[in-house]
């Protein structure tokens, strides 16, 4: 194999590993938006909202929120000793299910549910299909055959473009989070639009360092699938390029298309003949008793001769 060829496999496998801890990275941490709140512009009432309501409360406080929690890394979090179901003493685990009391949902707060889970299931199927692409590769670094290249690159490209839409169904989700949501019920008093105008003018949103994550992934496993490809295309003109030098080391090995072509003359064997043996007798018998064997010619005296060549394809 080339220089090329084998620099673009253990680049390709190199990068395979740290894509895969770029892409868990992002899917395991809490930075996806971090919201920034500043308690000291806020009114006294909604200073003291997470006491009278430890409900709503929650998002008059600083928070980060990943894949599946949402977690209060600030001091200020003594409304958290009388929440429920904290997670790690500071934090609230994300649900994807209909809440149990939500008994007739707006069409908006059903579609950001669902382009949340959507979310969730295509960054799992990325990481999943990635990890396939990687072994693919390990067993292209072992066999060096066009064909693992090719099925690496492609389970890559399918993790990449994967990644792109659970982040595509995220930002979804998000818009109708931040526009859409604005009923009156219980359910969407959390989000955005019902919020008190301090909080909102008060509160800075941001994306985190692991949405940031989760696009390196996306881009490295895009990366990673190109330089598969080009590997694979590398090992196949290579291997045409071999047999090309083996045909004209050793000629044809397949059948070629002919026609015959008439050329005037008598068949070349009609006047040969086989040799003249002797029957052997001892060395010491006289001639007269070796008797020669009748000349044999072989050929057909009256056959035409016929000369074959290519046909031009």
């Amino acid at each position: 194999m080339s220089a090329c060829g084998t620099t673009l496999i253990v680049v390709a496998t190199i990068l395979g590993p740290v894509t895969l801890v770029f892409m868990s990275v992002s899917f395991g941490t809490d930075h996806w938006l971090e919201f920034r709140v500043d308690r000291s512009k806020l009114l006294v009432t909604d200073r003291n909202q997470s006491t009278l309501d430890p409900k709503m409360g929650r998002y008059f406080h600083t928070r980060d929120r990943g894949i599946f929690r949402e977690c209060y890394p600030g001091n200020d979090t003594k409304f958290l000793d009388r929440a429920s179901d904290v997670v790690d003493s500071y934090c609230f685990n994300i649900d994807y299910e209909q809440p149990k009391d939500v008994t007739n949902p707006s069409d908006d707060y059903m579609a950001r549910l669902h382009l949340s889970r959507c979310f969730l299931a295509f960054f799992i199927i990325s990481i999943a299909l990635f990890v396939f692409a990687y072994v693919f590769g390990l067993i292209l670094c072992c066999l060096r055959l066009s064909r693992w290249a090719y099925i690496a690159g492609l389970f890559s490209y399918s993790a990449a473009f994967a990644l792109a839409a659970a982040i595509a169904f995220f930002h979804g989700a998000e818009y109708i989070e931040r526009n859409k949501l604005n009923g009156s019920g219980d359910e969407e008093r959390q989000f955005y639009p019902n919020w008190p105008v301090t909080l909102k003018e008060n509160t800075d949103r941001q994306y985190g360092w692991s949405y940031a994550l989760g696009w390196v992934g996306m881009i490295l496993a895009a990366l990673t699938a190109t330089l598969y490809s080009l590997a694979g295309c590398y090992i196949t003109s290579e291997r045409y390029e071999d047999r090309e030098i083996l045909e004209k080391g050793r000629g044809r090995d397949f059948p070629i298309a002919m026609e015959p072509v008439y050329a005037v003359g008598s068949d070349p064997y009609l006047n040969k003949t086989y040799g003249y043996p002797r029957a052997y007798l001892s060395p010491m018998a006289p001639d007269m008793y070796a008797r020669g064997y009748p000349t044999i010619g072989y050929g057909e005296p009256n056959k035409d001769m016929w000369h074959w060549q290519e046909i031009d394809s």
